[in-house]
């Protein structure tokens, strides 16, 4: 597998669970207020992650130039 398949399929499965993580806000299955903080600091995490991966990905590309 290319590393970029790879880094691809991993943001996919970012993506996919910060979805869920949204839905799971949206939906009011936080039980309580800690419950709520946690899966908005998940979701933040998750964006974290995301964006990270985008630059890197967007610095090896302008590095394959």
């Amino acid at each position: 597998m290319r590393i970029e398949n790879f880094f691809s399929e991993y943001k996919k499965q970012l993506i996919s669970r910060q979805k869920q993580v949204e839905e799971s806000i949206l939906n009011g299955l936080a039980k309580d207020w800690p419950d709520y903080k946690y899966l908005t600091g998940k979701l933040a995490a998750l964006k974290q992650e995301e964006q990270e991966l985008t630059d890197l990905l967007r610095k090896t590309e302008l590095n394959d130039d």
